[in-house]
């Protein structure tokens, strides 16, 4: 009985982690203007993006598994719609071995840096 508690809070507070815990060591972007040599992903939904943004590809987070064959080699930066949709989409790409360099949620007001390209 006690392990099976035990599993179940394990399960449990991994799915949290995925979701929820920011991503360490990807900084935030304000400006995306001057990624010209980084690729950007759009993974909010088709039916939410209100502003596209224009060197981006939308690619939404449940077609990330089979589209991010495309990145391999690349440096990117995710845009989403909300720090849930980073969190995942960051850790996937990254554990799919490409690059995250940055992100940029869409409609927070965050205080981010602007990106530094070198």
């Amino acid at each position: 009985m006690v392990i099976s508690v035990a599993l179940l809070c394990m399960i449990v507070s991994i799915y949290v982690y995925n979701r929820y815990v920011p991503v360490l060591g990807v900084p935030c972007v304000k400006d995306l203007e001057n990624t010209s040599t980084v690729k950007t992903i759009d993974v909010r939904d088709y039916n939410y993006v209100d502003e596209p943004v224009q060197a981006a590809v939308n690619i939404p987070v449940a077609y990330l598994q089979r589209n991010y064959q495309q990145f391999q080699g690349d440096k990117v930066v995710v845009l989403a719609s909300s720090h849930m949709e980073k969190n995942i989409s960051v850790r996937y790409l990254k554990k799919k071995g490409i690059e995250v360099i940055g992100y940029r949620v869409i409609g927070n007001s965050c205080k981010c840096p602007k990106l530094k390209m070198v």
